[in-house]
């Protein structure tokens, strides 16, 4: 479950969000809807680590991910699918799945995964 409890979040001194809360159960989807300037996007990059959090708290499946990096959220398996095409068009096939697994790469578990999915290009 994703639990965000009266987060207080922006960039620099320039405050965004004002006491948000909400919680997503495990194996639902949730809509995020507002004007331009709602604070859609601040909220996901907060929850995300990328946008500063003031006070508050966030929690998934119990785990406080306030103020971690944002290295660190994907770990314990959060993580933003960016809007748009060709956000990494200069990239190879393969460069792009390794950003996709980017906590398995250099594993067995990723050779194996991209073994399944480009079984003659990796030779």
């Amino acid at each position: 479950m994703l639990e965000v409890r009266d987060l207080h979040a922006g960039y620099g001194r320039v405050p965004v969000l004002r006491g948000v809360s909400l919680s997503v159960p495990p194996n639902h989807i949730v809509g995020l809807l507002g004007a331009n300037g709602a604070g859609k996007t601040t909220l996901i990059r907060a929850i995300s680590g990328l946008a500063a959090v003031h006070s508050g708290d966030i929690r998934l499946h119990g785990t406080s991910l306030t103020r971690i990096r944002p290295e660190r959220v994907v770990r314990h398996g959060l993580v933003q699918v960016p809007q748009g095409r060709l956000l990494f068009g200069e990239m190879s096939v393969r460069e792009n799945l390794e950003m996709g697994a980017y906590t398995l790469r250099g594993t067995a578990a990723f050779a194996a995964a991209l073994e399944r999915v480009l079984p003659r290009a990796t030779a």
